[in-house]
């Protein structure tokens, strides 16, 4: 066993025994087929993909160490012999990038260049980033992995503020992307997408280069699958948030008054509106304010 897998197996008995004292339910896992090739992973609120052809199988994030050690079991009973050949980061986020190592005797790991930095500036601030393998290549803009005669294209959208290394996956022949994180179907963006005070047109710009693909089916790495019509209406999101909260505070209101206006009242059906609707607002009163003209 090599030094790699074996802190992955160190880490995955910890989270399941940790998991087993503090009394947590097991965690909701499941494997769907998307389209074609194409199928989709759960493993509690996150979601990742993998596509199987004749050469071997292409995964996305291996989300965590006990669910890619589970992953592999199932793969294997699934699909004999059609080993992982490649894992391909969506970004460097720790709850969706552990674990790799558990396919590392068979897949190249690929990412953004860009994983790396974010990683190692991460890490030092989070010990769970030791279960975050670096990836073996890199590229810039764009990718394509051909195996088994599919395809499937590496595209980085932009830098933004919750990640500088994002890759979407397009799968030209399934007509389907998987999008992580910054992209959801029909769900308010989380709490921490605008935080850091980035321009909230980076992540307008972000959408648009997705929108800019041909595909039919988002499969996203939280929520429900959807269409591509619905990238639009999460990119009207953020476009409406700013246009709104801008003209709120140039009309001199206070962030409670614009909290208390209901601006994004159209979204109280989409998911996670209670919990994070009024932080996005917040969070962008706060970065519009910093860039406002004085009055």
């Amino acid at each position: 066993m090599t030094r790699r897998l074996a802190l992955v197996v160190v880490l995955a008995l910890l989270a399941c025994a940790a998991s087993a004292q503090q009394g947590q339910k097991p965690p909701v896992r499941s494997i769907a087929q998307v389209t074609g090739g194409l199928y989709r992973v759960q493993n509690n609120e996150h979601y990742t993909v993998f596509y199987v052809t004749p050469a071997g199988i292409i995964l996305a994030d291996p989300i965590s160490a006990d669910a890619a050690a589970w992953l592999k079991a199932e793969l294997a009973r699934r699909f004999p012999n059609v080993p992982v050949r490649y894992v391909i980061y969506s970004h460097h986020h720790q709850d969706h990038a552990s674990g790799a190592a558990v396919f590392d005797d068979t897949a190249e790991l690929v990412a953004h260049e860009n994983f790396a930095a974010a990683v190692k500036a991460a890490a030092p601030k989070d010990p769970r980033y030791a279960a975050v393998v670096l990836p073996e290549s890199t590229y810039r803009d764009r990718r394509t992995i051909t195996l088994g005669g599919r395809r499937v294209d590496l595209v980085h959208p932009g830098r933004m503020g919750h990640a500088p290394d994002f890759t979407v996956l397009h799968f030209p022949g399934e007509r389907a992307a998987f999008v992580v994180d910054y992209i959801a179907v029909r769900t308010v963006p989380g709490s921490n997408t605008l935080q850091n005070g980035a321009p909230i047109g980076e992540y307008v710009s972000a959408i648009r280069a997705v929108e800019a693909l041909d595909f039919d089916i988002a499969v996203a790495g939280h929520g429900p699958v959807g269409k591509k019509s619905d990238l639009g209406d999460h990119r009207q999101y953020f476009e409406r948030l700013a246009e709104r909260v801008s003209a709120a505070i140039k009309a001199g209101r206070t962030l409670e008054q614009v909290q208390a206006a209901n601006i994004m009242g159209e979204y109280k059906d989409w998911i996670e509106y209670d919990e994070d609707n009024d932080i996005n607002v917040a969070n962008a009163y706060k970065t519009l304010s910093a860039a406002a003209p004085p009055r």
